[in-house]
């Protein structure tokens, strides 16, 4: 069976990842079937936290981490 064929479960949907944080699931809803806290690991499907640390700032990581497919 191919990668493309597998059906990863769901981690998390948008309105649960929502309340979790705080937050607000705003858009169209989302399953995230993995987590990535480094841009550059995230696999379609994957739910990036971006976060700042002292050096840098995940949320400057965003737009790549969109296009590797984060939710």
């Amino acid at each position: 069976m191919s990668a493309a064929m597998v059906q990863m479960p769901a981690l998390w949907t948008s309105a649960e990842a929502a309340a979790a944080t705080g937050g607000r699931a705003d858009g169209a809803p989302w399953i995230a079937t993995g987590i990535a806290l480094d841009s550059r690991n995230v696999a379609s499907g994957d739910l990036f936290v971006a976060l700042k640390g002292e050096t840098t700032d995940g949320h400057a990581y965003l737009a790549d981490a969109f296009k590797r497919g984060a939710v």
